[in-house]
């Protein structure tokens, strides 16, 4: 998101934060926020109504109400009205502050249980599983057979047994918003989302071979100390790196790969 659109997240995320300290219901409000993300999603016109910069905040407040009263947690409406007042670069930033405000509520959820440590460490887990079996995860994925709505819910009979209900919950949301084969992507972004949720910093280190857990454990220390923070390291394996590693952490890439080396050795022969 742009300043803007990350600003307004921020004034949703504290309206929701304030609201699950009360005795709101956090799966309610995820389940509503999941599926205001659809409504704008699907409908255009109501996703470009809520973050028209040319209506007033007063009206967009109450067209969030009548849109959402008498069918969402009064939470909920109090989340939306303060979205909608806000100011949106582009009105899909809209539809994905209530998806991952959903996120949020449903790691609220677990929190509350004290599973949210677990939830983390689940979600990295299927993750990881997938990336080792292709066929599985071309299935649960919008290349696979059947609806979304029936992907997802083979994905949480599949792993019914290791994840916890919020793990689960979470894992169907992004299998039903699978498209072009992104599954992966999607499960490490809400890890991301998850791990953040915990104060620590998130990284993806990709390798041409499979990391040792020992390789994984001195390269995370290695991290901490760098970035002077907790950090949580999701391996994923890359053959065409050809050695060497690739590291992102938030956002800041560390590319120390052979392959990069021989584009760059390219790339000064040619000067």
């Amino acid at each position: 998101m742009r300043a803007a659109s990350e600003n307004s997240y921020q004034a949703g995320l504290k309206v929701l934060t304030d609201a699950l300290r009360s005795d709101a219901d956090a799966m309610a409000v995820a389940e509503n926020l999941y599926g205001i993300s659809d409504l704008l999603r699907e409908s255009g016109r109501v996703a470009h109504a809520l973050t028209d910069p040319g209506r007033t905040e007063a009206d967009k407040r109450q067209l969030a109400h009548d849109l959402l009263a008498n069918g969402v947690e009064p939470q909920t409406i109090e989340i939306m009205q303060t979205l909608a007042s806000k100011r949106w670069s582009s009105s899909r930033d809209l539809e994905v502050a209530a998806e991952q405000l959903g996120n949020e509520a449903v790691f609220s959820a677990a929190a509350q249980a004290g599973q949210l440590k677990q939830v983390e460490e689940e979600l990295f887990a299927v993750h990881n599983f997938l990336a080792d079996n292709r066929e599985l995860r071309i299935n649960l994925s919008d290349l696979g057979v059947g609806s979304a709505h029936d992907r997802a819910h083979f994905a949480a009979r599949f792993f019914a047994d290791v994840l916890t209900p919020f793990s689960s919950r979470l894992l169907r949301r992004q299998v039903r918003l699978s498209i072009h084969g992104r599954l992966l992507s999607l499960i490490r972004e809400i890890t991301h989302q998850a791990a953040s949720r915990r104060g620590r910093l998130f990284a993806t280190v990709t390798s041409a071979s499979p990391l040792s857990q020992t390789q994984v454990e001195r390269l995370q220390k290695i991290l901490e100390a760098r970035y002077q923070s907790a950090v949580a390291v999701n391996t994923e394996v890359d053959p065409s790196l050809l050695g060497g590693l690739h590291i992102e952490v938030d956002g800041d890439g560390i590319n120390a790969t052979v392959k990069s080396n021989l584009a760059k050795a390219k790339r000064e022969l040619v000067r």
